[in-house]
């Protein structure tokens, strides 16, 4: 990754010069946010996931196991073309409670992270107690959540934030711990303000892995959605499952898995698509 560079010291601190510099390289054209290279890396992951479909629609062929074993695709996606309302209602429900654990398990994961970063002591006794918590089933941290916050949105949001939390902290943590000496000793001998230190260098160096926390923590919150409506839903993705699998109904079951597997990966590459906007430097330097 290439690094941003400073090029001005100030009386008051470390001042970034041109925005190219605080980008840690030239501005990418925007003629290669399309290129041919990732083109031809999206027609790949399109023509993987339909071959996936295709093997999977063989082997149901191939084998012929009762439909209450299993189904394959086209019966699935012929759910969805049935009840198009019904799932679309559900899925609402389920991107609502994601989008609000990962907001929030973003938020605190990235303050959380920085209080390890900066405060030595306070880093002593808190990291190896989120270690041990995180070590903890959330689905067993589920019924908790549901006794504090009712069997409404906020339990399900909060056990999605639980999930989501833990790798927020650990890449910010990390992301700002990468930070060169030789640019910790620059806004030294210089006198930067903590301020000017954190927002100038050690933020910039840290976002790329912030990025990659966020990544694995958008797909985590929507598990974590659905873990909520497993323990207490009376509506969304999670309880579409669990009423199907009550019904041994498979078609619906296996749509509903299609339908989550669809919501967090669209995710992920909004999340890739916003670092990559983000973080120009880094993908300048492949």
């Amino acid at each position: 990754m290439a690094s941003p560079e400073v090029s001005e010291v100030g009386s008051d601190g470390l001042r970034q010069s041109p925005p190219e510099a605080a980008l840690g390289g030239p501005a990418i054209p925007k003629s290669k946010m399309f290129s041919r290279d990732s083109i031809v890396v999206g027609a790949k992951a399109v023509a993987g996931i339909v071959g996936l479909f295709v093997v999977w629609q063989l082997v149901v062929i191939i084998f012929s196991p009762p439909e209450y074993l299993a189904v394959g695709p086209i019966s699935a996606f012929d759910e969805l073309i049935k009840r198009p309302d019904y799932f679309a209602s559900n899925t609402w429900v389920t991107l609502q409670e994601a989008l609000a654990g990962f907001a929030l398990g973003t938020a605190l994961g990235i303050l959380c992270g920085a209080v390890l970063h900066y405060s030595p002591t306070v880093r002593s006794f808190l990291y190896p107690a989120l270690i041990a918590i995180d070590t903890i089933p959330k689905v067993a941290l589920a019924p908790l959540f549901i006794v504090w916050f009712g069997f409404g949105f906020e339990s399900k949001a909060f056990v999605a934030m639980a999930i989501a939390f833990f790798p927020l902290v650990i890449n910010t943590y990390d992301g700002l711990s990468s930070v060169p000496h030789e640019l910790q000793e620059l806004a030294r001998i210089n006198k930067a303000s903590p301020w000017k230190k954190m927002t100038k260098i050690d933020f910039i160096y840290a976002i790329p892995s912030i990025f990659s926390g966020a990544k694995i923590s958008i797909s985590l919150a929507v598990g974590g959605a659905v873990v909520g409506e497993f323990i207490a839903g009376s509506k969304g993705l999670g309880y579409v499952i669990l009423l199907a699998n009550s019904q041994v109904d498979l078609p619906s079951m296996f749509a509903a898995f299609i339908v989550l597997a669809a919501i967090a990966l669209a995710l992920f590459f909004i999340v890739d698509f916003a670092g990559r906007k983000l973080v120009p430097w880094k993908n300048h330097a492949k």
